[in-house]
């Protein structure tokens, strides 16, 4: 149960930092503030996770639909993103807020030999470096940026939804029978051709630039 937990939150984590370096990417920064941001980011996120981790709220029972209310206010940003070009601070610290409020949640629910925050940090912090970096050229791409970001948004929207909808039968299977990453094989299955996507398309760019 609470490998499946981590597991949430390790994909979680995974999503927002991405989505977040790719925002940083749209402010136009250079290396040294995008990195020094993304590491005040990632230690205000270590403090906040490691608060919850000293925790013991029961929402187990209200998890789908914690992620059910997450997926909808994600797609409620993105539409203020995509009408609103003026609003991208505003848009970037509701991602950020949002990603502290979810992480801390699913975080609470952990065993603290389960937990490991700092290590939970470096993969958020790395995840925003590496998008940010990823934006350099996604920026020249054909298609406009922000639809490039929506589009990133939408599939990690959605998959957090299957995650409220999916989250009532996952809990309740018999964990003698399957292990939480079995469970989740078709979501990690999802992001790694996701990440295929973004890699093949970051390659093209740069090919089509030396052209």
């Amino acid at each position: 149960m609470f490998d499946l937990i981590f597991s949430y939150l390790l994909i979680v984590i995974i999503l927002f930092s991405a989505n977040i370096g790719l925002f940083l990417g749209d402010f136009r920064l250079n290396n040294k503030k995008s990195s020094l941001i993304s590491i005040l980011i990632g230690i205000i996120f270590f403090i906040v996770v490691y608060i919850s981790s000293f925790l013991r709220l029961n929402i187990l029972d209200f998890l789908t639909y914690i992620f059910i209310v997450v997926s909808i206010i994600i797609f409620g940003i993105l539409l203020v993103y995509l009408n609103l070009d003026k609003k991208l601070k505003i848009v970037t610290f509701s991602i950020i807020i949002l990603y502290y409020a979810n992480s801390f949640l699913i975080a609470s629910q952990l065993k603290e030999h389960l937990f490991n925050g700092l290590l939970l940090t470096i993969i958020s912090i790395i995840m925003m470096i590496i998008a940010f970096q990823s934006s350099k050229l996604l920026i020249y791409a054909k298609r406009p940026y922000n639809i490039i970001i929506g589009e990133f948004m939408s599939l990690y929207g959605i998959l957090i939804f299957i995650f409220g909808l999916t989250n009532v039968s996952v809990m309740n299977l018999d964990y003698k029978m399957f292990s939480s990453f079995l469970i989740l094989t078709p979501t990690y299955q999802l992001i790694y051709v996701v990440i295929g996507i973004i890699v093949l398309l970051i390659i093209g760019l740069y090919w089509n630039d030396k052209k």
